[in-house]
């Protein structure tokens, strides 16, 4: 997020140069500011990047954090599914399916999934969200999938993303959604 350092500096400049001056005896003074002044800070502003939060992770450095469409997976020696990656602990993974829980690092590692990959399931919350038999809005609509209201919703296998859309299996066919009516996650715990 970008803040305008006049924005946090200029409040408290006004404060201080409203804020009656003098000493004992003598009469106090009250400076305000012209709007041409005011207008100068403004137009000299320059903009401080606040820094995201800092994640330490003692896992695989070429494996980011969860994002839109790839997030850090834990399987074990077979390639098997076991969970999404939490941290690394001096001998166990946290790991998230519906609850956390530790692992041993033994027999087990750190890999990244990622839906251009072709891993994970695609779901969504909306109602009638076409599926396309190309990725764009031109195509034909193959059908739609749903999220009924209080209800988990479906999860589709996603076998691949291009460009802004996921490519899913849907009954016996696959098919395209658009990314941003859909949420892509490495695992279906629904």
């Amino acid at each position: 997020m970008k803040k305008h350092w006049f924005a946090v500096i200029l409040p408290l400049a006004l404060g201080l140069m409203s804020y009656s001056c003098g000493s004992k005896g003598e009469k106090a003074t009250t400076v305000t500011p012209s709007a041409d002044s005011i207008e100068q800070i403004a137009s000299t502003s320059e903009t401080i990047e606040e820094e995201a939060p800092v994640v330490e992770d003692e896992g695989d450095p070429t494996i980011i954090a969860a994002s839109a469409s790839r997030m850090k997976m834990v399987v074990d020696n077979k390639g098997n599914l076991v969970g999404r990656y939490v941290q690394t602990n001096q001998a166990t993974y946290t790991v998230s399916v519906q609850d956390d829980i530790e692992i041993p690092k033994l027999g087990h590692k750190i890999v990244e999934y990622s839906a251009k990959n072709g891993q994970g399931i695609i779901y969504t919350l909306r109602k009638n969200v076409n599926v396309r038999t190309e990725p764009n809005m031109n195509s034909p609509v193959i059908c739609q999938i749903s999220c009924k209201e209080g209800q988990a919703p479906d999860t589709y296998p996603c076998i691949g993303k291009v460009k802004e859309w996921y490519k899913i299996q849907i009954r016996g066919k696959e098919g395209y959604v658009r990314h941003d009516l859909v949420e892509w996650d490495g695992m279906d715990t629904f």
